[in-house]
């Protein structure tokens, strides 16, 4: 099977002189060091990286959206959860941090001297850097605490990442049946929205809002995906980067009804 892989990934492979991710499963990851020249290569493998997951994160968001307006709710929240960890993973490569898999996740700074590090092989908080989901959202957390409005204020005492997780595994792993085209009881107040025409305006109301009704348990299920994908959007600006969508995947993404309004 062959696919295309995360350049971050195979660039940090190809530096330990593998030919794969089977040869380099078995390398030492310990004697990984980017120089000068490793690093500058590193960081532009992170920014053609963070180009894919966003637009995997745009068009994720758009599928939720639309799916909710057509009340097809469960599965709409686990491509919204989705656009979130996407959207994650793109600031991370923007900050310059990749996310590197190496028997765990590590993460790695585009910085001369920098080494790999995980907090997924020992201590008592191991399982919260467990696969590929909860790392990328507690590595973020570790982070970028302090400058991720996201993370400044906690929803039933998550982070609103974490909170957004937990609603997901609900609907995967934990409820017996999809409730389409009814609702999980944490999306009633969206589904009334919907039902009563009035999607157009929570979405505005989301867009607009200056991180009050965000943490808001009736509107977290979408404001924390619509808010998430603007933060990013805009650390692509103010990076002067541009994210170079194909006419096809542009055009794709036109396609649905809710492209303009949110306006990234």
């Amino acid at each position: 099977m062959s696919f295309d892989r995360h350049r971050a990934q195979t660039f940090c492979e190809s530096i330990l002189g593998c030919t794969s991710f089977d040869d380099f499963f078995l390398a030492d990851i310990s004697t990984l060091t980017l120089d000068n020249a490793n690093a500058y290569a590193f960081k532009n493998s992170l920014i053609e990286d963070a180009k894919d997951l966003f637009y995997k994160g745009h068009l994720s968001l758009l599928e939720g959206i639309n799916g909710i307006e057509n009340k097809n709710y469960s599965w709409s929240i686990i491509k919204c959860y989705y656009s979130v960890f996407y959207m994650i993973k793109a600031d991370l490569a923007l900050r310059d941090y990749g996310l590197i898999r190496h028997k765990t996740i590590y993460y790695l700074q585009a910085s001369a001297g920098a080494t790999p590090i995980s907090k997924g092989t020992r201590g008592p908080n191991r399982n919260k850097y467990s696969g590929d989901h909860k790392s990328a959202i507690n590595y973020y957390k570790d982070l970028f605490s302090g400058s991720d409005m996201l993370l400044s204020q906690e929803i039933d005492g998550l982070s609103s990442y974490e909170w957004l997780m937990k609603k997901r595994e609900q609907i995967n792993y934990q409820e017996r049946y999809f409730n389409d085209p009814g609702s999980s009881d944490f999306l009633t107040y969206i589904a009334n929205e919907v039902l009563s025409g009035n999607f157009t305006k929570l979405i505005e109301d989301i867009i607009s809002d200056t991180f009050i009704i965000t943490f808001q348990n009736e509107f977290a299920p979408l404001a924390i995906p619509i808010k998430r994908a603007i933060l990013t959007k805009s650390n692509f600006d103010s990076n002067g980067l541009t994210l170079n969508y194909t006419v096809d995947q542009l055009n794709h993404l036109k396609t649905f009804p809710r492209y303009e309004l949110l306006g990234i």
